[in-house]
């Protein structure tokens, strides 16, 4: 892992979440892992939760144990907005900004989450 990597691995959950938030709209994508479907996590309340982060280089850290036949997929902002955030919301499904097996996800519902990347679409436009 680069320094880079390492360095906003290490920022505190706020500014890892502003930094998810300005780099998938600066590059207009996301990531999650993709195997047989989607790899999913859980919250300790048994909510199903769908990791996402900024960058491959991100999600290519997660792939292991049952994760391990995964791939990083990009997953394009336009389509999340219009599509995924909607079907998550259906499904209960809440997001999971920037997973990693030691500090686990920043839980925030797909409300904020999509405030948020709106917000930033505008800022950008």
């Amino acid at each position: 892992m680069n320094e880079q990597t390492q360095a906003v691995l290490d920022l505190p959950a706020p500014q890892r979440y502003r930094h998810f938030i300005e780099k998938t709209v600066a590059s207009r994508r996301m990531w999650g892992l993709y195997g047989d479907g989607w790899a999913m996590s859980e919250t300790p309340d048994g909510h199903q939760v769908l990791p996402l982060w900024p960058g491959r280089e991100y999600a290519e850290l997660c792939i292991a144990d049952e994760w391990s036949n995964h791939q990083a997929r990009e997953i394009d902002l336009d389509a999340a907005l219009e599509m995924m955030i909607p079907t998550l919301r259906e499904q209960g499904i809440r997001p999971g900004v920037f997973f990693s097996s030691e500090q686990g996800s920043i839980n925030i519902t797909l409300e904020e989450l999509e405030r948020d990347l709106r917000a930033e679409l505008a800022r950008n436009a």
